[in-house]
């Protein structure tokens, strides 16, 4: 996608960079630092080959030299495994075009598809990684009927990302993401540059959703009021809007949860309004605008002292870098309410976008910037 490429040059977010600190986030997570190569090396001659998984491979992963696998996850039995023994012959050799096979084959010897993953992602690490739940968590990824479509799922997020930042193997964004987690997503107000530019581009994504939505909406409108000689071209424009909300869907759906967290406001909404009354209400929808301002959780003051005259719509006219929202309440007369709406605190101007974004959603009114400040 076009737009895709052009934010990533301009977002300058590098999940490479999260990779260089993968050691580090090992070593205070789990007191080791894994082996991954040497584990590789042990598997690296089973794809593409009549091969068969043998048990001492196998047996290999639980060794402490390698890593802390058995802190986490067991293997069965040689009794177990020998009954599955010839039928993992050739296993490997069409991957990963018999994936899914595959993947249903190994879990129904190991019975956990952390585990199959595991055994994936050493064997070919260009195009497997490992189930990870923290990841898997920060994602969002849905509960699917079986664990193969989970993995599966999973597997097509990882790629994704592989795609996106131009990573060789699929193993590699794998620990990425894992160190993105743990090292950013887990602190509190992380220090990393790199992670504020992830940030970033996420809001970037979010608020060209965001309009495009509204865009989407109001050709839809026109094309139910004016319904004649334009409708053929404004369908075709609407189509062309339609698909990209669907590739920005797919971008935003990437992205894990919880990226940037706002605190929620501890006020009942009726005491989050100050108003001197020196202006009177602009109309009685005014009253109920700013009450629904007052339901929505991440706001916590709602201050109006002043009116104006400017033309529709009522939007979010400027974003301040600390957070504060200047909201134009405008009624049918280009009457105005200019309201100021703040949020419990914001670090930054990337949080004070975030907040934006919240409140233009839940009040259903547009991002319309008049001025940067």
């Amino acid at each position: 996608m076009c737009s895709s490429s052009a934010r990533s040059m301009t977002s300058s977010f590098n999940l490479k960079l999260c990779q260089a600190c993968a050691e580090d986030a090992y070593g205070k997570r789990f007191k080791i630092i894994p082996k991954f190569e040497k584990l590789e090396k042990i598997f690296s001659g089973l794809k593409g080959t009549e091969k068969q998984l043998s048990y001492g491979m196998i047996n290999k992963l639980t060794k402490r030299e390698y890593w802390n696998f058995d802190d986490f996850w067991m293997v069965p039995s040689w009794w177990h495994y020998r009954k599955y023994a010839k039928k993992a012959k050739g296993l490997f050799r069409d991957l990963p075009k018999n994936e899914n096979h595959v993947i249903s084959f190994l879990n129904g010897i190991f019975k956990n598809i952390e585990v199959v993953s595991i055994i994936l992602r050493f064997t070919d690490p260009e195009n497997y990684g490992i189930i990870s739940p923290p990841v898997r968590c920060a994602l969002g990824l849905k509960a699917k009927d079986n664990y193969v479509d989970e993995y599966l799922d999973y597997l097509s997020v990882l790629r994704m990302y592989a795609r996106e930042y131009e990573f060789r193997r699929v193993a590699d964004v794998d620990i990425a993401l894992w160190t993105l987690v743990e090292k950013c997503l887990k602190a509190e107000g992380p220090s990393c540059e790199n992670f504020r530019k992830y940030q970033e581009k996420m809001i970037d994504i979010e608020e060209e959703y965001f309009r495009k939505s509204q865009l989407f909406k109001k050709m839809e409108d026109e094309i139910l009021e004016f319904a004649g000689e334009e409708e053929a071209s404004k369908q075709a424009e609407l189509d062309e809007v339609r698909k990209e909300l669907r590739d920005l869907m797919r971008e935003r759906d990437g992205f894990p949860i919880n990226l940037i967290r706002l605190d929620k406001s501890h006020y009942k909404p009726k005491d989050k309004i100050i108003h001197d009354w020196r202006e009177p209400d602009v109309d009685a929808g005014q009253k109920h605008f700013m009450r629904k301002l007052g339901e929505d959780t991440y706001v916590n003051q709602i201050i109006w002292s002043e009116n104006i005259r400017t033309k529709h719509p009522t939007r979010i006219s400027t974003i301040h870098n600390g957070g504060e929202l200047t909201i134009l309440y405008v009624n049918k007369n280009n009457y105005a309410a200019k309201i100021k709406v703040r949020p419990v605190r914001c670090p930054d101007r990337t949080y004070a976008r975030f907040f934006a974004n919240l409140v233009a959603k839940s009040m259903n009114i547009p991002l319309m910037e008049e001025k940067d400040t």
